[in-house]
């Protein structure tokens, strides 16, 4: 059976906003300025950056791990109330430089159905 899946791409202030978000809820510190975006770190997405603009001088990068950026995105859509099932596995990605939560189902696939498979000849 084919298996489906449903991507969500956040656009980097709407990442910012989470990642914010996210640091406020868990007591991560950051520094005081104006949030300008946020980007994935790493060839697949490994973590991210958020990154605040500070009257002192040029922009930070806040580093956050996989498991915290997943989290905060999972929030943002929670409080925004755009549906998640429950049951279905969760995964973060990194798709056109942006961060995506890909969402499905991994079904176990039963070898022994190939060997019924038709034949083409």
């Amino acid at each position: 059976m084919p298996s489906e899946y449903r991507f969500l791409v956040f656009t980097p202030g709407e990442a910012a906003t989470a990642l914010a978000a996210f640091a406020r809820k868990s007591g991560k510190p950051l520094p005081t300025g104006r949030l300008t975006g946020a980007e994935p770190s790493g060839a697949r997405v490994i973590g991210g950056q958020l990154m605040i603009e500070t009257a002192s001088g040029p922009a930070e990068a806040v580093a956050f791990s996989a498991e915290e950026v997943l989290e905060a995105l999972i929030d943002f859509c929670l409080n925004r109330r755009i549906p998640l099932p429950m049951s279905s596995e969760k995964t973060l990605e990194k798709l056109h430089g942006r961060f995506a939560l890909r969402i499905g189902h991994i079904d176990s696939i039963d070898f022994q159905m190939r060997s019924h498979a038709p034949r083409v000849e």
